[in-house]
């Protein structure tokens, strides 16, 4: 069964979110658990991975799980994208105060870094990055073939609109949220590379000042994670490895 639920800050039609009534009840369910455990990890020294995806964010999830920290709640991240499109950054500062590390949605996405910098003060920042903007678009766009398309051709607004992620359309809604479809074509590859470029600089350029709390990470590069490991204030040997997850070649298609 399907439902349309209609956001009251949302006006156009890309932001009358489809659920089924299963997919509500958890979505409020989520919602729920953020203000029950908002309290939980509410100390201002915060972990964020502010890198795109497809930079080698959960990599760098499971690292920090290994160095013990507690990691936010990935699914009610994604949940909240919607919440930074319209600027509205009080659940998303709950969320934070949840756990003491974070990564992907929505942490990752454009200028949201500075508001968290602001109500966090003394929290370390992560951007990984890749070899490029290029080899970046390359694993973005095999990525979503797996996961929404037959594994070799680009997505299209039809793949996007059915897939079952998150809820069914929340892939193309995000497009629209942060790639700005329709105005600019799916996967425009000037744009989405000059869209990841930019935001890496203005990273960079936030934190001129303050190279202490920013690390610029990337976890293919040698001695990447005694890197991290340095930046945290944690000891590990010379020889240890970045726990490599979420390669493209594991996934699959949502079916």
């Amino acid at each position: 069964m399907q439902l349309k639920l209609k956001l009251k800050y949302g006006k156009k039609k890309f932001l009358q979110l489809r659920f089924n009534i299963n997919k509500i009840k958890k979505v409020k369910k989520q919602r729920k658990w953020i203000e029950l455990n908002k309290e939980k990890s509410s100390l201002n020294e915060k972990v964020f991975c502010i890198g795109f995806a497809k930079t080698g964010t959960t990599s760098l999830e499971k690292a920090l799980i290994n160095f013990g920290y507690q990691m936010g709640n990935q699914y009610i991240g994604e949940i909240l994208v919607e919440d930074w499109y319209k600027k509205r950054y009080n659940r998303i500062i709950n969320l934070s105060k949840s756990a003491e590390a974070f990564q992907d949605a929505p942490f990752g996405l454009p200028e949201l870094y500075k508001i968290l910098d602001k109500e966090f003060e003394n929290s370390k920042f992560i951007l990984t990055i890749r070899n490029d903007e290029n080899q970046w678009f390359s694993s973005l766009i095999k990525y979503h073939s797996k996961m929404f398309a037959d594994g070799v051709r680009i997505p299209t607004k039809s793949d996007l609109e059915n897939a079952n992620y998150i809820y069914k359309g929340y892939a193309l809604d995000t497009k629209k949220m942060i790639y700005n479809f329709p105005e600019i074509p799916l996967y425009d590859v000037e744009y989405y590379k000059n869209t990841y470029l930019k935001h890496n600089e203005e990273v960079k350029k936030h934190f001129k000042y303050r190279p202490q709390d920013l690390l610029i990470l990337n976890i293919s590069e040698e001695n990447s994670y005694q890197k991290l490991a340095k930046f945290l204030n944690f000891k590990v040997n010379k020889n240890d490895k970045f726990p490599w997850a979420n390669k493209t070649s594991d996934y699959q298609r949502n079916k």
